[in-house]
C-alpha cells in the first residue's frame, strides 16, 4: 500500500468540502480532498438546489469566490424565485411567503463543478475516484485508507475534515472512544433516527408551469413533505423527504403518484446528464448541529456536522459555514501544533458564535414537537398558522421577536382560525376542537422553548473547559421541554 502524507485531509467534494479545503489551503495548509466520484460527476448530488444570497459573505465566508459564481448563468439560471408556497390541495389550503429578496433554484451539478474548479486553484490537491475505507488513528485520528482508482492508499495527517455528508462512514470507523481526550470525547455521535430520506428528479415540461416564481412545498402522509422548485419555467426540481423515524415511504412511487395528479406534468420528462435519467436519492440530517464537532485530529462540516435545518432540509448555507470554519481552524491548529478539542474547539464556537448555528439548534424544537403528532394535526395547524409564523418556523430570521409582532401573529392565527372552520377544513382533516386546541397549545409551548433554546446556544462555551456544564444546562432544557409537551419516550430524540 502506498502512503501520502498531508497535514489536511478533507473527506468530500461538496459544499462543505470544498469550503473547507480551499479555506485551509488558504491559510497555508498543505491540503488534500478525497471524492468518489469521477472528476466529471463531482457536484452531482440529491438536492432541492434553492439557494439564497449567494453573494452575502456572512452567509458564504471564506475565500471561495461567491460572485463569480453568482455571474455564472449555468450555474445560477436566473433571480425567478421571490416566494414559498404551501399547498394542501385536499383541503384547499394555499399560504404565500414572499421572499425579501430574490432567491434562485441553482443547477446543483455547475455549482459543484465551479466549487470544485476553484478549490483546486488554491492549491488543493484534488484526488478522484477515491474511496474511503477505514480511519487510522493514534490518541488522535491521523489519516484514513482508501482506494484510489483500483490501488489502495494510505492517507495520513495532522487533521481530518469530515465533508462526507448525513451519515458519514467517517463516524462509524473511528473508535472515538480510545481517543485521547484526557476523559470522554465531547463529539456527539449522531443517531440513525436524527436522519431523513429525500428523493429527486429533475423534470422538463412542455409549457411553464404557474408557480415558476415559487418554491413549493406539499404535505406528505408521514413527516416530510413534497416540493416543486422550478429551476426555470419549465425545468422543475420535483422531490420528497420524510425523516427515518416514520414508516418508509417508496419515494419514487409516492412522487410519480403526486405529479400524475398535476396537468403541467402531463408529457413531461425527466431531464438526462451523463446519458442517464436525472435522478438521485440521498440521506439528510434533520437535528440539531452536533453539540461537539471536533475530536482529536477531527472536524465534522456539513451534513456530517447536523448542519441542515431539521425543518425543511436546506443545507447549502450551513455546509458553507461550516465548511469554512472547519478549514480555518484546522489550518490555524496546525500551524499552532495542537490539534487536541482544546486546539479544535474554535470550530464549535465560530458555529454557534454564528447566527446560524443557534438557529438551526433552536428550530430542531419544530421538529421534535412535530414528530409526536397526528400528521392531520400539522396540516390543521399550518392552515391555522400565518404566513409570517411560517417563516419563521422553515427559516433562521424572523421578524416577529418584538411584542408588536408576537400580537399581530395572535391576531392572525385568531382570522385563520375562524376562516378554516368556516371553510370546513378541520372537519375534512378529522380534527376534533380538543385535538387543534391542544396543538395550538403545543405551538405556543415549543415557541417558548426555541427562544430558550436559541439564547442558550448564543452562549455556547467558548474554550473546551466549560463545555460540560453547558450541555448540563441544555439537557435540563431538554427534559423540560419533554415534559411540557408530555412526550414519551419513543418521541424524545436525544
Amino acid at each position: 500500500m502506498s502512503s501520502e502524507t498531508y497535514e489536511v485531509i478533507v473527506v468530500g467534494g461538496g459544499i462543505a468540502g470544498c469550503f473547507a479545503a480551499a479555506t485551509a489551503a488558504s491559510k497555508g495548509a498543505d491540503v488534500v480532498q478525497l471524492e468518489r466520484k469521477p472528476r466529471e460527476r463531482g457536484g452531482h448530488i440529491a438536492c432541492g438546489d434553492a439557494m439564497k444570497s449567494p453573494n452575502k459573505p456572512k452567509m458564504y465566508p471564506g475565500p471561495i469566490d461567491m460572485g463569480a459564481i453568482e455571474d455564472d448563468a449555468d450555474a445560477l439560471i436566473d433571480w425567478n424565485i421571490d416566494q414559498i408556497e404551501w399547498w394542501d390541495e385536499e383541503v384547499d389550503v394555499r399560504k404565500v411567503i414572499p421572499y425579501d429578496g430574490h432567491s434562485n433554484v441553482i443547477d446543483r451539478y455547475v455549482f459543484g463543478q465551479r466549487l470544485l474548479e476553484q478549490t483546486a486553484d488554491f492549491g488543493v490537491d484534488q484526488h478522484f475516484d477515491t474511496v474511503v475505507n477505514d480511519v487510522t488513528q493514534n490518541g488522535r485520528v491521523t489519516g484514513v485508507e482508501a482506494v484510489r482508482k483500483g490501488e489502495p492508499v494510505r492517507y495520513e495527517s495532522q487533521v481530518l475534515i469530515d465533508g462526507a455528508g448525513a451519515q458519514s462512514i467517517l463516524q462509524d470507523l473511528i473508535e472515538f472512544e480510545n481517543l485521547d481526550t484526557g476523559g470522554e470525547t465531547t463529539f456527539e455521535m449522531p443517531h440513525y433516527t436524527h436522519f431523513g430520506s429525500a428523493y429527486r428528479e429533475i423534470v422538463e415540461t412542455e409549457e411553464p408551469v404557474d408557480y415558476q416564481n415559487a418554491i413549493v412545498g406539499k404535505p406528505l402522509e408521514e413527516m416530510g413533505y413534497i416540493w416543486y422548485f422550478p429551476r426555470t419555467p419549465t425545468t422543475i426540481n420535483v422531490g420528497l423527504g420524510f425523516q427515518m423515524t416514520k414508516g418508509p415511504i417508496p419515494l419514487n412511487d409516492r412522487l410519480r403518484q403526486d405529479m400524475e395528479r398535476r396537468p403541467e406534468f402531463d408529457d413531461a420528462k425527466i431531464a438526462e446528464i451523463f446519458g442517464e435519467k436525472d435522478k438521485l436519492g440521498s440521506s439528510i440530517a434533520l437535528r440539531r448541529p452536533l453539540d461537539s464537532m471536533v475530536a482529536p485530529g477531527y472536524l465534522a462540516a456539513g451534513g456530517a456536522a447536523g448542519m441542515t435545518h431539521p425543518i425543511s432540509g436546506k443545507g447549502i448555507r450551513g455546509a458553507a459555514i461550516s465548511g469554512y470554519s472547519a478549514g480555518k481552524t484546522a489550518a490555524k491548529a496546525v500551524a499552532d501544533g495542537d490539534v487536541s478539542e482544546y486546539g479544535l474547539w474554535d470550530h464549535n464556537r465560530y458555529i454557534f458564535d454564528h447566527d446560524e448555528g443557534p438557529k438551526l439548534a433552536s428550530r430542531d424544537a419544530y421538529n421534535v414537537a412535530a414528530s409526536s403528532i397526528n400528521p392531520n394535526i400539522l396540516r390543521a395547524v399550518a392552515a391555522m398558522l400565518p404566513e409570517e409564523e411560517i417563516k419563521t418556523i422553515v427559516g433562521t430570521e424572523t421578524d416577529i421577536e418584538t411584542l408588536k409582532g408576537k400580537a399581530l401573529v395572535g391576531l392572525g392565527v385568531a382570522k385563520n382560525l375562524i376562516s378554516e372552520y368556516r371553510g370546513g377544513t378541520f372537519e375534512a382533516l378529522g380534527i376534533t376542537k380538543s385535538e387543534l386546541y391542544e396543538a395550538v397549545i403545543g405551538v405556543r409551548k415549543t415557541q417558548g422553548f426555541v427562544e430558550e433554546y436559541d439564547e442558550h446556544y448564543e452562549h455556547y462555551p467558548d474554550d473546551r473547559a466549560r463545555f460540560e456544564d453547558w450541555l448540563s444546562r441544555r439537557n435540563r432544557i431538554d427534559q423540560r421541554f419533554y415534559d411540557a409537551l408530555e412526550l414519551s419516550g419513543d418521541d424524545r430524540k436525544y
